[in-house]
């Protein structure tokens, strides 16, 4: 018996993976506005847009990918009514897509799940970096408890690592339920 290899997926250009990086942003732009619950929980809103971007890069391993998707989140923040600024949002959800691209995460093997909610923490505690320090700026911080922050940030580092875990598996299940084709055996 005679087992042949799985054929490997043919390359899309980049038009294509730029398109699917506009649409994991579009995506992700929706979750973070629509799965916010107003819980009263610091940080629970980004379970599902981390989710989306760990999935989106897991889906285009092109690197830059994850950046555009980033920076479209910023653009499309505007007409799904995020409720801050082009440029805010840009900056905040760029970084967060850039740091996905950022060499150390780059190394991290994003189709572990262990890694995966290493990436969804370590994006979520940039994107409370952001909002800390614009608010350290602005003067809003000196309201604010030393035990809340401590909250706030225990808060970001688990619906973090939630958002990574949730990515992994919209990967592992859906994505690659699409990509995966069973060998197929000749026989003799």
């Amino acid at each position: 018996m005679r087992t042949l290899a799985p054929s490997k997926p043919k390359a899309r250009g980049p038009a294509v993976d730029l398109a699917l990086a506009l649409v994991v942003g579009l995506v992700a732009t929706l979750a973070k506005r629509y799965l916010d619950f107003h819980l009263g929980l610091p940080g629970h809103a980004g379970v599902g847009w981390i989710a989306v971007l760990v999935a989106g890069r897991l889906a285009n391993g092109r690197p830059g990918m994850p950046t555009v998707a980033g920076l479209s989140m910023g653009l499309w923040g505007l007409p799904v009514g995020l409720g801050h600024s082009v440029g805010y949002n840009m900056l905040l959800y760029g970084l967060a897509g850039g740091l996905l691209d950022s060499g150390t995460l780059l190394r991290l093997p994003l189709h572990r799940a262990w890694a995966a909610a290493l990436a969804g923490t370590a994006v979520h505690l940039a994107k409370f970096g952001f909002v800390f320090a614009n608010a350290w700026f602005s003067g809003i911080i000196r309201k604010v408890e030393v035990y809340g922050f401590l909250a706030a940030l225990r808060n970001h580092v688990a619906f973090g690592a939630l958002g990574g875990l949730l990515g992994w598996a919209i990967w592992r299940f859906g994505w690659k339920l699409f990509t995966d084709r069973p060998r197929r055996r000749l026989a003799r």
